[in-house]
């Protein structure tokens, strides 16, 4: 929100924002999260709440779409729908393994950021062979995004693709969740049921900060990783259901939170982690730790690439950057790129090196409690 007009599009609500010199709000339920109880913690357990987030997303659609990865959160949403026996209508799946063919590398063993798209092929397709056991019924839809990612680039020709855009601006997530695109998606969209399309987003973000005070929060960054909604011009019937991040589930949040607050109480040497984190503490740290504190869906063992901690030059991207045969994309892309920098200066960040790379993000943070870090004892043998 910017001088009291509403945007749907960070890019434009900030273009606007330099132009008339205003201030810019993130509107994220702060009505809900504004008034709940941070400080309580819920007397359920994480998997009951899960279950019960499940239920409800189950009674309130006729048709439910599970946009599954095979990581931590998706997995997880899986799972409880399996163990109450709760019916998934199709679960998807987007990869881009022709857009990536000899440049990732098929071993487990490699976690670097610029194989990320390795993980379809070694964790996320056995998965679906799982999933297809366990849900027969189920309808699992695969869709190789590889020429939708590289050619829409193409299509706009200019600079021209930033307009109406979120925080997704990298290229391999700019046109990635444009499951319009596919024609049986939207035959089953036509048929006019209400449709939800489950996103798993996310684990929460939590920080220590005011002398040992630690608080959840909600990122707009976070929030538009997976920009189906920017491609959706045609179907009022289907909603994009964030399973994790949504004011229908504020116990569960808070369930969370509490429970990343005692464990760093019992584990003081994490306390610096929390401590002031920086983007990139909490994607190669924090990331990892809640995986199998939050999740007891999770196994450990599975492979899982390391989290970029580039915005727009994304490590995830390599496939994109190191193709010579792709320098008309990425030119284009990169015409985008300086539109933004050109045009709201004031909004954009520095990396480390000083270079620009992406968007002021915007908080909201929620007081949980003080941290009271739990002095550890040596025993005597």
């Amino acid at each position: 929100m910017c001088n009291n007009i509403d945007f749907l599009s960070k890019v434009d609500a900030l273009l606007y924002a330099s132009q008339v010199n205003q201030p810019v709000s993130w509107m994220f339920h702060q009505d809900i999260f504004g008034q709940y109880p941070w400080h309580i913690e819920p007397i359920e357990t994480l998997d009951q709440l899960y279950d019960r987030r499940a239920r409800q997303l189950r009674e309130q659609y006729d048709y439910i779409i599970l946009s599954y990865s095979g990581g931590a959160d998706t997995n997880n949403i899986l799972e409880s729908f399996i163990r109450q026996g709760l019916h998934i209508d199709e679960i998807l799946i987007n990869h881009m393994t022709r857009a990536t063919k000899g440049s990732i590398v098929l071993n487990p063993a490699e976690k670097s950021a610029w194989n990320f798209n390795a993980e379809h092929q070694l964790h996320a397709v056995p998965r679906l062979q799982y999933i297809h056991k366990m849900l027969p019924r189920t309808k699992i839809t695969e869709l190789d995004v590889s020429d939708t990612v590289v050619n829409s680039l193409k299509q706009f020709g200019d600079a021209s693709w930033v307009i109406g855009r979120g925080d997704s601006l990298t290229p391999g997530q700019l046109f990635r969740y444009n499951y319009f695109h596919f024609g049986e998606i939207k035959k089953q969209m036509d048929q006019g049921q209400r449709v939800a399309m489950i996103l798993g987003i996310d684990k929460p973000r939590t920080k220590i900060k005011d002398d040992l005070n630690f608080y959840v929060s909600f990122a707009d960054a976070v929030a538009g990783i997976a920009a189906v909604n920017d491609h959706n011009t045609e179907y009022d019937n289907m909603t994009t259901e964030f399973f994790y991040w949504h004011p229908d589930c504020a116990d569960m949040i808070c369930k969370q939170a509490h429970v990343i607050k005692r464990w760093i109480e019992n584990n003081p040497e994490k306390l610096p982690y929390w401590k002031n984190a920086t983007y990139q503490t909490v994607r190669h740290y924090h990331e990892r730790w809640l995986r199998s504190l939050l999740y007891t869906t999770w196994n450990n063992s599975w492979f899982q690439a390391d989290k970029a901690i580039k915005v727009w030059v994304n490590e995830f991207d390599a496939w994109f950057w190191n193709n010579p045969e792709l320098n008309r994309e990425k030119n284009i892309y990169q015409q985008g790129i300086k539109y933004l920098i050109q045009h709201m200066p004031g909004f954009v960040k520095k990396d480390g090196a000083g270079q620009s790379d992406g968007f002021q993000t915007f908080v909201h943070d929620y007081c949980v409690g003080k941290i009271n870090p739990q002095r550890k004892t040596l025993m005597r043998v």
